[in-house]
This record gives structure tokens, sequence and C-alpha cells, in this order.
């Protein structure tokens, strides 16, 4: 045998051995890849996922401008902001006494959730937009003015408190009265309806 003879030789048993591992080690990278990036659709829906909840709270959680699920401390606060508001709203549009809120606005409740609902629909309208909405003008239209009529004209509003404020609750009856009791129990005891 001759060297050209050796050169044309197929190659020596290691040569192969390694390009069979160099092509094993290459399936095994294709596979983490694959791997990796069902792994990185995973991650991006998970955290996609969180974002939608953190974006809106589940049902159950209470929104935190909810006066009924409040606490003392978060009352305050909402308070305090709503206040910042109203006293805004005074200054910008109070211009007279039928265009202004008085001044014991918060003595009544339902004059505060009207506020609330109002101060919140204002803040959907003029936050979080990059260009030209309708949303102010409709805010005007629907919400602010209708509200402000409301809580000046209504007996549970602002409307006996035009040099003081007048408490409109009557304090002598109750919310509910003592016959709730019996009637829970003669619903309790009522057969269920036939399907």
């Amino acid at each position: 045998m001759t060297d050209e003879t050796h050169e044309s030789l197929p190659s020596a048993p290691e040569d192969r051995g390694e390009t069979l591992a160099a092509e094993g080690i290459e399936e095994v990278l294709v596979e983490h890849e694959e791997r990796l990036t069902v792994l990185q659709g995973s991650v991006e829906a998970m955290g996609q996922a969180v974002e939608e909840l953190l974006a809106s709270p589940p049902k159950k959680t209470p929104a935190p401008w909810n006066w009924k699920e409040l606490d003392g401390e978060k009352s305050v606060a909402l308070m305090e902001a709503l206040r910042e508001w109203v006293d805004w709203i005074n200054d910008r549009y109070g211009v007279s006494d039928s265009s202004r809120i008085y001044g014991c606005w918060y003595r009544h409740t339902p004059v505060v959730e009207e506020l609330t609902a109002a101060w919140l629909s204002w803040r959907a309208a003029n936050y979080g937009h990059k260009d030209p909405v309708t949303d102010p003008a409709s805010w005007h239209r629907d919400t602010f003015w209708p509200m402000l009529e409301r809580i000046a004209s209504k007996p549970w509003g602002l409307s006996n408190c035009h040099t003081e404020h007048v408490d409109p609750r009557p304090s002598f009856r109750n919310s509910t009265d003592d016959k709730f009791t019996e009637f829970l129990a003669e619903l309790g005891a009522k057969e269920p309806a036939a399907a």
C-alpha cells in the first residue's frame, strides 16, 4: 500500500465515533432549544395572566372605592382624595350656588356615593389616553351635570342645606323592621317549587 492509498481509505473508527458524538450533541441541542421555546412561551403566557390579574382584580376583591368594604384608614384616605377632587370641582365649576357642591357634602352618604362615582368616571375619562377621545365630553353630559342636579335637588342630597347642614334621614325609622326575623322563618319553611 502506498501513502496515496492510505489517505483515501475510510476514516478510522475513532473518527466515526467523534462524528456520531457530534450528531448526538446536535440532536440534544435542537431538543433543548425546542423545550426552551415552549418554556419561554409558557413564561410569557403566565406573565400576561399576572398582568391581567393585576389590572383587574378577581371579582371577589372589593374595589378600593367600595365604601361598604373599607376600614377606617382606607376610608380616611379615600375621603381625603375625594375632598381634593370636590374642592377642585368647586373651584372649577362652582360659580353659583346651583353649580356648587355645598360644604357639608361629606355628611350625606348618598352624596358621597354619587361624588365617588362621578370622580371615578372623571378619572377614567381624563387619564390613560394618548389620543383625543370624547370621554370628557360624555362625562360632562352624562355624568357630571346630571349628578350635580341630583345632589342639589333631591331630599337625600343637599337640597335643604343652603345655609347650614340639615340631616335628611328620618332617625325614627329602622333600616329593617323587627318583622324581618319572622319573614326569614316563613321563607325558610316554604316547600321548594316542583320542577
